[in-house]
This record gives C-alpha cells, structure tokens and sequence, in this order.
C-alpha cells in the first residue's frame, strides 16, 4: 500500500523552546560542540549538568535505560582509538568528582585495529550490548555488565558497515537484528548461531529502528518502509524519497528526509517564527509522522538549516535544528484527533485510532453510533445496520429499533434482531419483534432457522411460543414448547389448536406422575371426549402406581408422601371450558419436522415408585363418559384396595413399587422400618378416598341415567349421547340385562364387610333406583327393623311382615304394636292375616312380651278388629294377672306377720325382764360359771372366753354386721342418682327398679333436688 493514500492531518502541534525571560534558545543548545567530550544532563526546566565522559576524546553514542536510570555511552579517548563503553548510574554520584558514578568501562577491540562505532543495540536488563562497526563486524557484550565478568563475541562479519541493530525477546530466545547497507540479517543470542539472511537489501546509517509496539526491525528505504519479524520481512509501505534518520515515537514512526536546496519555497517552514513565508535560499529538513497502525500521517513539517538531532523525552518531540533552535511537537490528545475525524466524517479511522488506544467498549460504541447515523442520514442501511450491529450492549436497542421500524426497511430489523438474540441481550419483547418480522414477511426458513439452531435458545421461549402460536405458526410453537420443556404450553397448543389428541396424550405419559397429575385434571375432560379409552386407561395407570416414567428431571421432582386434596364427596361436576379454533398453521420444512420427529421420540422409560394421586381429582373429568368412570373406578379400587366380592392384597398397593414388570415390595427401595409401618395403618385421607370411590360406584351402578344407550349397529362405531361405541347397546334386553348386572354389583359392594362407604348416603340412593334389595340390607345392616316392617307394610307384602316380624321381634318389641296396627288396618288385609294375627297374639302371651293394655290400643286404632278376636287373649291374660296378686297378697300377708312378730319381741326386750337359765357357755360349751356375760340375744359367755373390748355377741355379730353395711349402703345410694337412672335404662321393666328402691327405703334416705 502506498504511503500517498495515506489521509494527512495535523496532530502535532510545533513550539518553539526558548529560554528563560529570553526569546532565544537555550544556551546549551547553542554550542557547536555540545557533545565533543562532555555528557549533559538536561532537566524538563533545561537546567543542565554536565560532566566529562572522555578525557581527550569524543562521545559518539549514548543510550539510557530508563527503567533503572543507567547511561550507557560510546566514545573514544587515547591513542590508538578504541571504541570504549562506560555504563553510568545516574542515581549515584562521586562526590569527589561530583559526576555520576561510572559501574564498569569495557573496551571494544577487534583483531587489534581500531574501527568506529556505527550503532548499538542494549537489553533493558544489560545483559547483552551488541556493538556495530564501520567494518561490517558485530560484537556482542553479555554477562552482568555491572560487574567484572563479561565476554565478547564477534557474531557476524562482512565487508558492508553495520548500520542498525536490534534486540527482540521472544520467550526463552533473545533475536538481535543486524542490517548492513545491503541485507537483513537475524541472530539468536547467545546461542551459538550463524546469522540467518532474511532480506538482501538494506538500508543506510540511522534508517532502521526497533518498533516499541510489535518489536519489528523498521527499516526505511528509498522507495518504502519495510518491517521485518523474526521469520522475514512483514508489512511494506511505499513512500519514496531518501530518508536520513527513522525514530520511534509510541506508536508512532518519525521519518527525516535529508536537507534538499531550494531558490523559492512557499511551505510553511520552521525558522526563528514558527509560521512565517521564507522566500530566501536555503536548506529545508522535512519531518514526518506516520501512524503505522491507523495507516495515516499524523504530521508532516520541514525545518530551515537542517536537523541536528531528534529526541523523544517527557512525552514529546524535540527537535535541535542545526541554528541551535529547539522546536517541541506535542501530540494532541486521542478526543481532539476524534474530533477531527468527526469532523470529517471519517468514523473507520476514528474507530481505529479508538482500538489503538485502548479504549473501552462504550467509547468505542459511541464512535460506531454515530458512523450508523452519518450512513442512515445518505440513506444506506445496510451500512449502518452493519456499524449499529457493532454496538450491542453498550447502546440501548429502542433507539435503533424505532430508526428501522418501516415496512421497506424490516430486512435490516431483523438482522438487527437476530445480533441482539445472539448475544444473549434480547428481551421478551426484541423476541416478540423478531418473530412477527418472521411471519410478517412469510420467511419460513429464516424462522426454521432462527428456531433450530440456537440450541442454547437465547431468547424468551414462553414468548416466542406465544408469538408463533397467535401467528399460526402451531408446529414451531410445538417444537419450541417439546424443547424448552414447557409441558403446559405444549399441551395447549396440541389440545387447543392442533386437535392432536394422541401426541397429547402420549405426551402426558411421558411427563412423569406429578407433571401427569396435573395436566390430566387440567386437560383431562376433553381428551376423554375425544379419547375416552386411551385416556381412561392413563387415568388408571396414574393412580394406581402403574405409570411407566421417564427420569425425572431436577426441577420436577416426584413427590414422596401422599399429595393432600381436599375434595367434597360426591362427584363433583365443572363447567366446561370454552376453547378458541384457530386457522390452519404452515407446515414446517422437511430438516425441522426431522427435528420434531426426534423431539417427540420418548425416551427410553424407567420405573419409579410414586404415591397415587386421589381418585377423587379425576372423578369431575367423567361428568360426560359416566361408562368410562365405573371402569376406571373399579380398576383402580381393584388394584389399590382389592374391590369388593374379592379376596383383599396383603398390603396396600402404593406400598408396591416396579421392577422388572412385577411387584416388589418398597421396602427394597427406601427404609424398610418407616414404609412397614406405613402399610399397617391408613391414613383419614385414604379412608375419605375409598368412601368416596364406593359411593360414586354405588350411584352410578344404581342410576338408569348411566346404563349404556340403545344405538343402531351404524352409530355403535362411533359415540353417542356422549357414550363411547364400546358401551352402547344393540337391543333393549342387552340395556336391561345390563342393568342386572350393575345391580348385582350394587348388592355386592354393600354386602361387602370390609368396604367402608356412607350407609345413610347410600341408603338414599337405593330409595331413589328403587332397589329393594340393598334397602332391606341396609336397614337390617343399620337395625332399622322398624323400618324394614314399614318398607314391607307400604308394598302390603303380609308375608313379608310376618316373615319380618318372627326375625327382628324378639330384638325390637316395639314391632309388635306396629304389626297389630298393621294387621287391623284394612278387612282385606285383617281378612288375611287372621290366622297370623291370633299366632302373634299367642306369642305376645307366652312371652309376656307386651301388656294388654297395649295390644288393645294397637288394634283399636281402627275399627276393622272384633273384641271377639282378642277375647281368648285378654282372658288368658285376666286370670294369669288374677293368679299374681293372689300370689302377692299372700306374701304381703305374710311380711306384715313377720314385721308384726319383731315389733313384739323389739317391745318385749324394752319393757320385759329377761331371765337367763343356760348352764353352758356358747363359745366353749363347758359349764357356765362366774363371771359370766348374758346377751340379750339369749347367747351367754364366761367372760373369758370374749374379747376385752367386744361388746357383742360374738355369735350374732356377724348377721348384725351384714344388716348395718346393707343400711350404710343404702345410705350411699341414695346420693348417687346416675346409678338409679342408669339401672332404670337399662332394665326391661323400669317399674320393678323403682319398686325396688322403694322396698328396700333407699327412697327415705334420698336428699331432695330442686
């Protein structure tokens, strides 16, 4: 590329140094010997220090290590002249001499003639000096030059001078670069290695430099610049003309070009005024910048009288001019040269110059920002959609979006669009955008794409399905709802949209018992109107612990105890769901059909053991396939509980887990002590669970609303009535056949002991499909044998009644009355049961099971019975109630005797003497002498044959002790009323209790109660 392609600009600005309170420069710049012999230090106030270097010699180069503050330099002193090196350290000072400490001299000699030095080339680290002479030879210095030890080696020698050197680290390696006038060489050091030849051509004295930036040995040509790496030579620049010195300066290359004669010149040239018109004869010296980088020339200005030396230091440019004027070229700071660019609306080259100096991410966008607006203000918008796409993350995207949101300019909103997903900074509504572009401009493919291969889906999948779906896109909503896992999306797009039933429901197989669980109470009564067996036959799998599972994932983990759902009982019925039909979707290519096709492929199912959902959650789903409901009741009541009129599972089936297609118990699987205990004991939710089951089998075996329909043989393919085929029926007596049957299972569930539903409820239902069979089973079941009499009394079954009556009598005599009144309620049926009538009556007398009274009242409520009929009754019963009191009358005759006799005697001992002729003692049956003790009992003792303290007769102590304790007890009883009342429930004759209270005076002792 040539150099004169290259943009110029202005980005040095040129001053003029001049002393202090002078308008010259300064004086040590004036001197024509300035660097004979001496070495000056010159601060950035240009005070200078100055010392000598080299007693009767010269100083021909120098170069300081800035990073320790070291000066090396090159002279010559004595005869024969040698070139000699001293190394200075500029933080020490000799305070004899009062000069900087000089650390070592080494003195360069070669096959013992003197030849001058042409350049030199130092490591930062002073390990290594490469040395260049005027006679083609390379010297190479390396060791710890601070020190004593150091070696010399000539490296390389030819016939051409030695006109640039320069060292390159690369890794382990060290690569000195070495050019002559005709070649370019490199040399690893200190390895012992022949230079290798990497370009014949050359350069002259002081045209080659070590670039600080990639390291490269610039050497400047008279027809370009070239720079070479350690493998050859690199990038070239054509820029003709003789160049007399290149310098490095940052990144940048300051080229001179040697003095050339001119009569009349009208550039702008440097002189005692800065910008002032010279029309005189003399020699100009041009200076110029390149900014190799950025590939434009940062300055370019000539300097009358020549050029002395350049030096770069604090930052700048400082350039001796051979009159002894010193000019600084400062840099204008990285905004202003931006600015400049702006100006001239070269963004490429700001952007650029914005890498180069490292500036950050937002900086840069903004560059890239406004080289979008200047391209969309000509109108091209590709072009700047290309420059806004480089902004991503820095600038807000609503201010490009609303530049490119015209119909004509969508293809660039989506490319756009389609960055912004890429680089994970889309939001919900970028997503939205982007696919309604899609399907704005019908570009399937674009959107195939955009969907299959951003496989980290770096956008928001819920709203790109949402998006496809509105625009009837349904099989790409699919294919992103299957791949996000979005169950509950996809569900509803196959249920609600598509009308794919199948898939949805092979879907829902595969999700898992919990996900399972909770799509089928959401979804589940449609697919059982468009599917009723399949989904029935999942419905039962589901809950009965059967359902094939894939693994798992992390976030839907499988619940581990039983999921509590409260329910009321009963089968409860929800409204329908009304769902929205969309217009046919467009199909997707062949590549991503392949995709869904792999998509939908289930995966390779695993068992894993689950507690069952409650049956009750899915009864409300049956609201319109009642056939499919019995059938999934009993299965599941089957297999969990064993169903009734069977022989019941050992443990209940949730304790049962698969394993290689048979049942295992779980105690394989978690703990064996919790899960055992578990299997003992059912929950109150798993007892509510079976009640419920039972009583809505019972109601559906029962009701004729839910036998199956009479349909043609035509129709029986399909469903009607919302039926399924598999229910239907050809003929009546198939409907009613059928009904036998479910009545018969009726019967056998509620004569099932070990089922527990709700009597009453049950009771209700078999009153309202008039099942008299299960009625009769339940009353008798619940010992409502009134009830079972009144059941038959109303259907005027009298053999019933009898039949009745002899089985549930002797349990409840309140039948009796009741069948009585029965009997005697009509001639017809009094016409009939005369016989039975006279048979119970004999019974009742037999058994004494009711008083005349009562069976009097039961036939006298109507006037049907005859006196005549219960004449040989009541006279039976007359003289048996004759034969009682005679019987009683006597035996109070005879307590009123005995009471008489002890009122006597108890008279005669309070006013009558006793006289007392026993000879022998009661307790010994020796005779009787003094002392002796008379009782009044008659009893006599010698007084040593009682106790000292006994006051009674032994003899009749002890009856006398029962009769007090029978008193106290009394006493006692008297207070305790619960005892009487509880006595007076529980006797058949309440009346024989009082009776007995009252004999025995426990009455008398009885404290009042208010």
């Amino acid at each position: 590329m040539s150099v004169k392609q290259w943009r110029h600009f202005t980005f040095f600005d040129v001053q003029q140094i001049k002393d202090h309170d002078s308008t010259k420069p300064p004086a040590i710049f004036q001197k024509t010997d300035i660097t004979v012999r001496y070495v000056h230090i010159v601060d950035r106030s240009f005070n200078v220090q100055s010392f000598i270097a080299y007693e009767g010699g010269r100083v021909t180069h120098m170069k300081q290590i800035k990073q320790k503050n070291i000066l090396l330099t090159v002279g010559e002193e004595d005869f024969p002249i040698f070139p000699i090196i001293k190394i200075w350290d500029l933080d020490k000072q000799d305070k004899s001499k009062g000069i900087p400490i000089c650390l070592r001299t080494i003195k360069v000699n070669h096959g013992g003639k003197p030849f001058p030095v042409s350049t030199i080339a130092v490591l930062d680290n002073l390990s290594q000096i490469a040395v260049g002479l005027a006679n083609g030879v390379v010297v190479l210095i390396r060791g710890d030059l601070k020190e004593r030890h150091t070696k010399q080696k000539v490296i390389h020698e030819s016939d051409e001078p030695v006109t640039g050197l320069g060292f390159k680290e690369n890794n382990k390696n060290t690569i000195l670069f070495i050019v002559t006038i005709n070649k370019v060489l490199t040399c690893i050091t200190p390895i012992k290695s022949q230079p290798i030849i990497i370009d014949e051509q050359g350069c002259a004295l002081g045209c080659a430099v070590i670039s600080d930036i990639t390291h490269e040995m610039v050497v400047a040509k008279d027809e370009g610049i070239y720079f070479y790496g350690t493998e050859g030579r690199g990038a070239c620049f054509a820029y003709e003309g003789t160049k007399s010195e290149v310098i490095w300066f940052k990144s940048n290359l300051i080229i001179v070009s040697p003095p050339a004669q001119s009569t009349r010149y009208t550039s702008t040239t440097h002189t005692g005024s800065s910008n002032q018109k010279n029309t005189s004869p003399f020699e100009l010296t041009k200076v110029t910048i390149f900014d190799t980088a950025n590939k434009f020339i940062a300055y370019v200005g000539t300097f009358s009288h020549g050029i002395r030396t350049i030096c770069c230091e604090w930052g700048g440019i400082y350039i001796l001019g051979m009159d002894g004027k010193l000019y600084r070229l400062e840099e204008k700071d990285t905004p202003t040269k931006l600015e400049i660019l702006f100006k001239k609306n070269l963004y490429l080259l700001a952007i650029n110059l914005a890498h180069s100096q490292k500036y950050d991410d937002a900086s840069i966008s903004e560059i890239f920002k406004k080289y979008g607006d200047h391209l969309y203000s000509k109108a091209d918008y590709d072009s700047a959609m290309a420059q806004y796409i480089r902004t991503i993350g820095q600038l807000e995207p609503s201010y490009i979006i609303r530049k490119f949101l015209d119909a004509q300019r969508i293809h660039n909103l989506v490319n756009y669009l389609q960055e912004l997903h890429s680089h994970d900074l889309a939001t919900p509504d970028h997503t939205t955008l982007l696919l309604n572009c899609y399907t704005k401009l019908k570009d399937v493919a674009r959107l195939d794409q955009f969907i299959k291969t951003d496989n980290k889906l770096n956008f928001d999948l819920e709203t790109a399905i949402k998006v496809c779906r509105q625009a009837g896109y349904y099989e790409h909503a699919v294919y992103l709802a299957k791949l996000g896992e979005e169950h509950d999306l996809y569900l509803k797009i196959q249920i609600e949209d598509t009308k794919d039933y199948q898939n949805a429901l092979e879907y829902i197989r595969n999700l898992g018992s919990l996900e399972a669980n909770r799509n089928l109470q959401k979804y589940g009564k449609i697919l059982l109107n468009h599917l009723p067996e399949p989904t029935t036959k999942l419905l039962i799998d589901l809950c009965t612990g059967d359902l094939y599972l894939t693994a798992q994932n992390p976030h839907t983990p499988e619940p581990v105890g039983p999921t509590e759902v409260s329910h009321p009982g009963g089968i409860p019925y929800p409204s329908f769901l009304q769902f929205a039909h969309a217009s046919p979707a467009p199909s997707l290519n062949a590549e991503t059909q392949a995709n869904i096709t792999a998509v939908n492929t289930p995966k390779e199912p695993k068992t894993v053991a689950y507690k069952p959902p409650p049956v009750r959650t899915f009864m409300s789903l049956f609201v319109d396939q009642p056939n499919y409901l019995i059938q999934f009741l009993e299965k599941v009541s089957q297999k969990r509980w064993g169903g009734f009129g069977s022989i019941k599972p050992s443990q209940p089936a949730h304790n049962l887990s698969l394993a290689k297609g048979q049942y295992v118990p779980i105690d394989n699987i978690a703990d064996e002590a919790a899960e055992s205990s578990k299997s003992f004991f059912e929950s109150d939710a798993e007892i509510e669970e079976k009640k419920a089951v039972w009583n809505t089998l019972l109601e559906l075996y029962l009701s004729e609303a839910y036998l199956p329909p009479v349909i043609s043989t035509k129709d029986a393919k399909g469903r009607k009535n919302g039926a399924p085929g598999i229910f239907g029926v050809t003929t009546e007596t198939e409907r009613v056949k059928e009904k036998l049957i479910r009545k018969d299972k009726a019967l056998q569930l509620l004569m099932d002991e070990d089922i527990s539903y709700d009597a009453n409820q049950a009771l209700v239902l078999c009153y309202l499909a008039q099942f008299d069979e299960g009625i009769i089973y339940l009353y008798e079941k619940m010992k409502m044998y009134e009830d079972i009499l009144r059941f038959y009394m109303a259907k005027d079954n009298t053999e019933k009644v009898i039949q009745a009556l002899k089985k549930y009598g002797p349990q409840d005599q309140s039948l009796y009355p009741l069948t009585l009144t029965y009997f005697s309620s009509s001639p017809a049926t009094l016409a009939t049961s005369t016989t039975e009538l006279l048979k119970i009556l004999d019974h009742i007398e037999s058994h004494n099971l009711l008083p005349p009274l009562q069976v009097v009242q039961a036939l006298s409520r109507n006037s049907v019975a005859t006196l005549g009929m219960v004449k040989g009754y009541l006279g039976k019963r007359i003289e048996l109630e004759k034969k009682e009191a005679q019987a009683d009358m006597k035996l109070i005759q005879s307590y009123r005797e005995e009471t008489e006799k002890k009122r006597k005697e108890i008279d005669d001992l309070k006013t009558t003497a006793r006289i007392f002729q026993v000879t022998k003692c009661t307790g010994c049956r020796s005779n009787l002498d003094l002392p002796a003790v008379h009782f009044l009992c008659r009893h006599s003792f010698h007084q040593r044959c009682l106790p000292d303290s006994d006051r009674e007769c032994p003899q009749c102590a002890v009856q006398h002790r029962m009769i007090s304790e029978i008193r106290r007890a009394q006493e006692e009883n008297a207070e305790k009323h619960e005892l009487f009342f509880e006595q007076l429930k529980e006797a058949e004759d309440g009346f024989s209790v009082i009776a007995d209270y009252f004999s025995k005076n426990t009455m008398a002792f009885a404290k009042l109660i208010d």
